[in-house]
Order: structure tokens, then C-alpha cells, then sequence
């Protein structure tokens, strides 16, 4: 959903709030380490369906009770996990807040999201002090994790670091960096409610809350 420097944005600035070490900076990148053609196969962001296919989300739930333990107690599954839930919020800004609801399943409208990523990169790497990737241990490549998929973390930070140094020219469709800031702020407050919830047991969120068309269908009705 959101580009890779806005998760990165997102993952330095929890790091921050929550005091942790480029170990979740890292897991918050990863459901994005796969080729875009391998995207739909592996799954790596957990879209699920449910309610007889009337809602879709980003099923960070059911990323959560397969590494329940792991979230607990390594800051790469917090911020796998984290990555989950700001894609949900990230839906629901572009196409509740943004008003593109009416375009949804557009394959242009993708293309025209990748047109502001690629402008809003340098933006974003100033705003957020992003001055390089964050570091990858080797230890990564053997764990737990890759039985969703075996991420290339390597070539992830190489693409970031490209992102960092690349600078557009052109104006903007959709995006702007009110949307970044937006998204960090909103994603950054559901997540540390979530790590809240969490230590009593519970979520701060349900896939209903989640789901864009829930809200659409209200919006509908009140009409």
C-alpha cells in the first residue's frame, strides 16, 4: 500500500517513540521484500476476504496468532505486524479520506500512486531524516519468518537506498506530504494503542473497524 519509504518513515518514527533498534525498523519493511509479479502468489500482506467476500482487509490478526510469541519477543515480528495494520490504515486515506473509492480495482490508479511515490522519495528522506537503509544482520536469513516467504533482505535495502538517492521531478496526482504525514500519525497512534491492548490481552482494533467497506456501506446508508 504505502511505498517503502513511507513505511520506513512509519518504522523510524516508532522505533523511536518505543526505544527499539533497526531490528523492527527492518520488519517493518519486509511484507514489501517480494518481486511485484510474486505479490498476488505468497501473500506476504496477508489479504483475506471474509462475510461472504463483502470486506477485504490486511489480516494482521491472523498474522498475529501465527508469531504470537515472536511479536512478544523480537522487534522484527512487531514491526512485520505493524507493517499489517498501517496498510489498513493506509486504505482507508486514499480510498475513504482521498474520496477514490470510485476508482478502486483502476489498474491506473496504481500506476498514477507510483508516479507520486517516486516524487514524494526525496520529500519524504528530508522530512523524516532518512538518510540511509537500516542494517541487516546475516542472522536474518535463517529465520522463522522466511516460511512465508523467503525475503531477500538484501536486495530490500538496496532498493531503498535507490529510493533514498533518487530524485523526481513532475507534479503530484493523489499524494502530497500532508497524506505521509497523515498516514505516520494515524498509523503510529493504532500501533502503539495496539502494543496497549496487547500486554492486557486483547486488540485495539477488529477486522470490521478495518475494512473500507464497512465504512463506505455506512456512509451509503446515511445518505
Amino acid at each position: 500500500m504505502g511505498s517503502r519509504l513511507m513505511h520506513l518513515a512509519l518504522g523510524k518514527t516508532l522505533a523511536q517513540k518505543l526505544g527499539l533498534s533497526d531490528r523492527f525498523i527492518v520488519g517493518s519493511l519486509l511484507p514489501d521484500a517480494v518481486e511485484g509479479e510474486r505479490k498476488r502468489q505468497v501473500n506476504t500482506h496477508f489479504i483475506a476476504l471474509f462475510d461472504d467476500d463483502k470486506y477485504k482487509w490486511f489480516d494482521s490478526t491472523a498474522f498475529y496468532e501465527l508469531y504470537k510469541d515472536e511479536i512478544k519477543a523480537d522487534p522484527l515480528y512487531l514491526g512485520y505486524y505493524f507493517h499489517l495494520i498501517s496498510d489498513n490504515v493506509f486504505r482507508r486515506i486514499f480510498y475513504l479520506d482521498m474520496g477514490l473509492i470510485s476508482r478502486r480495482g483502476d489498474k491506473r490508479l496504481f500506476e498514477e500512486f507510483y508516479h507520486d511515490y517516486n516524487i514524494l522519495n526525496s520529500m519524504i528522506e528530508k522530512e523524516y531524516s532518512l538518510d540511509k537503509a537500516p542494517q541487516v544482520l546475516q542472522e536474518y536469513s535463517d529465520i522463522k519468518i522466511n516460511s512465508i516467504y523467503h525475503f531477500d533482505m538484501d536486495k530490500l535495502m538496496r532498493d531503498i537506498d535507490i529510493d533514498l538517492s533518487s530524485h523526481y521531478e513532475g507534479q503530484l496526482i493523489h499524494f502530497d506530504m500532508d497524506t505521509v504525514r497523515c498516514f505516520v500519525q494515524r498509523s503510529c497512534e493504532l500501533c502503539i494503542s495496539e502494543l496497549s491492548a496487547m500486554a492486557q490481552g486483547r486488540h485495539a482494533y477488529d477486522r470490521y473497524d478495518m475494512a473500507i467497506e464497512n465504512r463506505y456501506q455506512k456512509r451509503e446508508n446515511e445518505k
